[in-house]
């Protein structure tokens, strides 16, 4: 305790800054996280409003209470991943080299990491639960929204508790994996029971939710909550002296990684931080079909993506994302928004199958020593991409579009929007890196480069281009050939280009 707080005051002692303008930042947050509640709470009741003018789908069977209750498990899942990638509980390097050699106990040393993590996934548990709050009931109000951010705060401080305990027993690398396939079996199975019972001509629902609970059940579960949270988080107190040094600072290098990619903005690396690893298989296989340069490009993306069952999740998720933005009473009722979930859906599934791009642009050695040109190689890499998102936005479009026309032509039209998203993934895969030596600008996030945004969107603006002509299907409400032929057209002159970019970066 008292190095703690000697570094607190050797730190104050030369800082900057005063408590006068850290307690103006603070009340500058406020102000704009309060600003941006009252904003999204306008929006969500005019996309009320809208909805409601609008005569609802046959289609759309799903209640939106479900829904928003998918959007919790989404969040939830997220927050323990990242969770169990970053520690929870972690040393920087600094912190490794300075306090853990202390003969101090590392009870005391770590306490304030564990109140910080714990206030940082409070905040974030509350801005995560107050837009599905606000979504989810037919008419939501202050009290229900209140009670909902408090027990929403609750059980973040509950997760922390209980993943340092995990963390201190050396079992937290299952949850990631947990979380995930919950993500996933959250988004796939109401879609998927959706778009059967869409099939079966079941009447949509009337998007009634169930009746909020009595106030005193309420504030037990919120008593319950609140003396689960307080028992997590004593035990995880009094863990913290088992967790390893080695394994805080192997996490602290993680965090570091991640937190600086985070502040410069770098999506990329950001994702490096919080990737898996692709695992050895037990048992080798046999490629006998490889028989050329040509043919291991190709075979070595298949492993990549064959190896690691999270890309599997993403695919299935991706996939399944749109038809349940379509098979949702309120947002099947508004094309744009299904358009929306479209290309955030098949983003996501281009995220997946764009991983060997990745690694070939941060270890591009191995592409080099191959007889083959820069740009035969890049071409390469989309073909793996192109084969697996056919089948994919395919599938989701072919039941996106359930009940509004032909079934075969919205399985075309999904099928021809594939190779832009797969010429997205190549070309977000060989985006340059931020040039640092050009001018710079300041933002809330810090000093950055001037074309910080176009390196950004570097990949994922060729997609949504690609998917206009499916939007415009979506408008008229169904998919003639004319639009497959132009969705086909449209899609392959942007993965060439997007290839042809890639390559010149590469």
């Amino acid at each position: 305790m008292g190095v703690r707080r000697f570094t607190r005051r050797a730190t104050a002692a030369r800082a900057d800054t005063s408590w006068v303008t850290q307690v103006g930042d603070v009340l500058s947050w406020l102000t704009s996280a309060a600003v941006a509640i009252g904003v999204l709470a306008g929006v969500v009741s005019s996309l009320r409003e809208r909805i409601a003018a609008r005569p609802p789908v046959a289609a759309a069977v799903l209640p939106g209470a479900v829904t928003a209750g998918v959007a919790a498990v989404l969040l939830t899942g997220g927050v323990l991943g990242v969770l169990a990638r970053l520690g929870p509980v972690s040393a920087t390097p600094a912190v490794a080299a300075w306090w853990l050699p202390l003969p101090a106990g590392r009870r005391g040393l770590l306490r304030g990491e564990l109140r910080r993590v714990a206030a940082v996934t409070v905040l974030a548990a509350v801005a995560a639960a107050v837009p599905v709050l606000l979504a989810g009931p037919a008419s939501p109000t202050v009290g229900g929204v209140l009670l909902g951010s408090v027990g929403a705060a609750l059980a973040a401080a509950a997760v922390v508790g209980a993943l340092v305990v995990l963390q201190a027993a050396g079992r937290i690398r299952w949850v990631s994996t947990a979380a995930g396939g919950l993500a996933v079996v959250a988004v796939v199975v109401p879609a998927a029971a959706a778009s059967a019972a869409a099939g079966l001509g079941r009447e949509p629902a009337d998007g009634t939710v169930l009746p909020a609970p009595p106030p005193a059940l309420a504030i037990g579960l919120l008593a319950g909550t609140a003396l689960l949270a307080a028992l997590a988080l004593i035990a995880a107190d009094r863990r913290l002296t088992r967790l390893p040094a080695g394994a805080l600072r192997e996490r602290g290098e993680t965090v570091q990684y991640a937190s600086a990619s985070a502040l410069s903005l770098d999506a990329r690396e950001l994702g490096r931080a919080l990737g898996t690893v692709v695992r050895t298989p037990r048992r080798p296989r046999t490629w006998t079909w490889v028989t050329g340069p040509e043919r291991a490009v190709v075979a070595a993306d298949l492993a990549v993506l064959a190896r690691s069952p999270w890309r599997w999740g993403q695919l299935a998720a991706g996939a399944a994302l749109p038809v349940l933005a379509a098979r949702t009473r309120g947002l099947g009722d508004v094309p744009a928004l299904v358009a929306v979930a479209v290309v955030l859906g098949w983003g996501l599934a281009a995220v997946s199958v764009g991983e060997p791009s990745r690694r070939a642009h941060a270890s591009p050695a191995a592409d080099r020593t191959l007889p083959l040109s820069a740009g035969v190689v890049v071409r390469l890499r989309a073909v793996v991409p192109v084969a697996v998102l056919v089948v994919v936005c395919g599938v989701s479009a072919l039941l996106v579009g359930q009940g509004a026309g032909s079934p075969l032509g919205w399985l075309a039209v999904g099928a021809a929007t594939a190779p832009a998203w797969a010429g997205a993934a190549v070309r977000g895969g060989y985006r340059p890196e931020l040039d640092w030596s050009g001018p710079v600008v300041s933002t809330p996030f810090g000093v950055l480069p001037t074309g910080v945004g176009a390196t950004l969107v570097r990949g994922p603006d060729l997609g949504v281009l690609g998917t206009a002509p499916l939007a415009i299907g979506l408008l008229l409400g169904e998919a003639p050939p004319v639009l497959v032929a132009v969705q086909l057209a449209w899609a392959s002159a942007l993965a060439a280009l997007a290839v042809e970019t890639a390559r010149k970066k590469s």
